[in-house]
């Protein structure tokens, strides 16, 4: 087969290769961009809906935050050199005008996930990358100069191999999670990918029944297999045919699936009263009228059709003058302390990112260069990072490219 050469080999055109190979092309002389798919950049299409949340508004400490202590700290260097209103800068000069919606989700004003794909083929393109299309990575080998790819059209050469080729979320768009098995072979540990950002699977008949109903404020706090609280979330909640989904349930869905299922996901219906003012409320309303329906009486922000299954399941159905004061605790707890079995999502299948894949301890957290394969640089969705729902994916994924970048 035929063999070539690359300064830069960078495999993967999702959001982080198109980045990377832009920002090393900026650099140095020859960057080939290999991608499997006929066309670059399927996630970024999809994403948001086909919008395409591409960033958030959170800065400092508190972007850091949302990806949780360990990987947060990973990537307080790449947030802080690269933050997100750097990204918006980067896009707005080149022609993609945006704005902020609900939970700092920063969109192009178009609506259009293509335009933010456009963007960067553009850009990577103008800077020299060579874009190869319909060619996968088939194998990789280290040699005396760095590496040998092989592809199905020949072998590429390079001292520099820029892994960014994602997970295993979206199988749909060609993800196989082929740069674990490079990497592994490597030395480098790879953490169990599992899905993340996926709606939750309930086996729970009355959920299933509420379908179509949305929370606004309720907090949602996922209990491991021993009670220990492992996430919480205020953020909206969507009942559905098959459990729940929205950026609460998805949120904590990666650790669902990370300790192996055996949780209780715990919500808070209504955060703004207590137990004591529920209760009295309740009381209350039986002075007023014993004869009204139990389900009257709980706070009016709850569709009456959760209202009804909440007295259904405090076994507290009927009129608030027949609610002994055991029921009524019942009822309080179900509000304030709505418990739910909780053991998978929906999987890979559904999952907007994968959790888990190249352990953050080999890593260079300054420059995505691997401490144990000089030359290897690992990005985004490989490495074992994932945030919220929220744009914080991208953002880590632009952020970690760039690094790798201009590092090469």
């Amino acid at each position: 087969m035929e063999e070539a050469a690359a300064d830069v080999l960078v495999v993967g055109a999702g959001p982080a290769g198109l980045f990377a190979a832009r920002v090393a092309a900026e650099r140095v002389r020859r960057v080939v961009l290999l991608e499997k798919n006929q066309r670059p950049g399927l996630k970024v299409l999809i994403s948001g809906g086909g919008r395409c949340n591409l960033t958030t508004t959170r800065v400092g400490a508190d972007l850091e935050a949302q990806y949780g202590t360990r990987r947060g700290r990973f990537l307080r260097h790449a947030l802080r050199a690269f933050p997100p209103q750097a990204l918006i800068d980067w896009f707005t000069g080149e022609g993609v005008a945006l704005h902020v919606e609900d939970l700092e989700k920063v969109f192009p004003d178009s609506q259009r996930a293509g335009d933010v794909l456009a963007a960067l083929v553009r850009s990577a393109t103008r800077a020299g990358v060579v874009l190869r299309t319909s060619c996968p990575m088939l194998q990789v080998t280290r040699n005396a100069g760095g590496f040998a790819v092989t592809t199905p059209t020949g072998v590429i050469t390079t001292p520099r191999l820029v892994l960014c080729s994602g997970g295993l979320s979206y199988p749909k768009t060609g993800a196989t999670g082929d740069g674990y098995a490079v990497c592994a072979a490597m030395g480098h540990t790879i953490v169990k990918p599992v899905p993340a950002l996926a709606p939750l699977a309930l086996n729970v008949a009355w959920v299933h029944a509420l379908q179509g109903l949305v929370l606004d404020a309720a907090i949602l706090t996922l209990r491991g297999p021993q009670g220990e609280v492992l996430v919480r979330r205020q953020r909206p909640t969507l009942f559905t045919h098959k459990g729940l989904s929205g950026p609460a349930p998805m949120d904590v869905s990666g650790s669902v699936e990370e300790v192996g299922g055996g949780c209780v996901l715990e919500i808070d219906l209504a955060p703004d009263v207590s137990d004591d003012d529920l209760d009295a409320a309740l009381r209350a309303a039986a002075v007023r009228d014993g004869r009204a329906h139990a389900a009257s009486a709980l706070p009016p922000h709850l569709q009456e059709r959760l209202r009804r299954a909440l007295v259904q399941q405090a076994a507290a159905d009927g009129p608030l003058s027949s609610l002994s004061r055991q029921a009524r605790r019942r009822l309080v707890a179900c509000v304030k302390r709505l418990t739910l079995p909780v053991d998978r999502s929906l999987g890979f299948s559904h999952a907007e990112v994968t959790r888990g894949g190249v352990a953050l301890d080999a890593i260079d957290a300054r420059t995505m260069q691997s401490k144990l394969v000089p030359g290897l640089f690992v990005c985004g969705e490989l490495l074992d990072v994932d945030g919220p729902i929220g744009g914080f994916n991208f953002q880590a994924a632009f952020a970690t490219a760039r690094l790798a970048g201009l590092a090469v």
